[in-house]
């Protein structure tokens, strides 16, 4: 039986993403139903490579109160559908004692914004001006576009821009998970799924992407 005292960690990559990816999971696991705590991401360095995912697995697995791992980290080069599945397979070959799954938001996390562009516009980011009124967004697709910071930017008053460890975490404080469902967020279906997935799995070593 899972102790209370049991926590799912996260590595994440970016500058900012702790307290923002944080307050995304510990929302998004409520929305769910999902029974997890979470403990605060860690950056970690070169979560691409497979050394770096192998040595941030082994620094959680050495903690004594693991009852989930989840990496979560932007991937704008390489398709998702199968970068995603290759890191799992490194994950799995480490045989963890608790299930574990990776998320690729692609092209970067800020993509969990844009269905909310609309509700966030003309709005305080923490007493700082954040997006111009009437931001929309503007791509063929929700992934069609990298750069999505720099984009963010330009949607910003003068001599303003988008900092995401000043901005990042208070809009994500608005993201709106009906909304992404709606939108239909590839990256955002494929943590929405991790989440519940490792929620319900209570199988040594299980890894999703399956």
């Amino acid at each position: 039986m899972t102790g209370q005292s049991e926590r799912a960690h996260v590595l994440v990559e970016g500058q900012g993403d702790a307290l923002a990816v944080g307050n995304l999971l510990v929302r998004l696991s409520a929305d769910c139903n999902a029974s997890l705590t979470w403990s605060t991401p860690v950056r970690w360095p070169n979560l691409h490579l497979e050394r770096g995912l192998r040595k941030g697995a082994e620094f959680v697995r050495a903690k004594p109160d693991v009852r989930a791992l989840l990496v979560l980290r932007d991937e704008d080069d390489a398709c998702p559908k199968r970068r995603g599945p290759e890191m799992a397979d490194w994950l799995r070959s480490l045989g963890l004692p608790f299930p574990s799954a990776v998320v690729l938001l692609h092209p970067e996390y800020e993509v969990v914004f844009l269905p909310c562009l609309d509700y966030m516009a003309g709005k305080l980011l923490d007493g700082r001006p954040g997006l111009d009124a009437g931001t929309v967004w503007d791509g063929a697709s929700w992934e069609a576009r990298r750069g999505v910071k720099e984009w963010l930017s330009r949607h910003f008053p003068r001599n303003r821009s988008y900092k995401p460890t000043l901005d990042q975490l208070p809009m994500t404080r608005m993201v709106d998970f009906d909304r992404l469902r709606h939108a239909g967020v590839p990256c955002f279906g494929t943590l929405e799924r991790a989440v519940t997935f490792l929620d319900r799995s209570r199988n040594v070593g299980d890894v999703y992407p399956p």
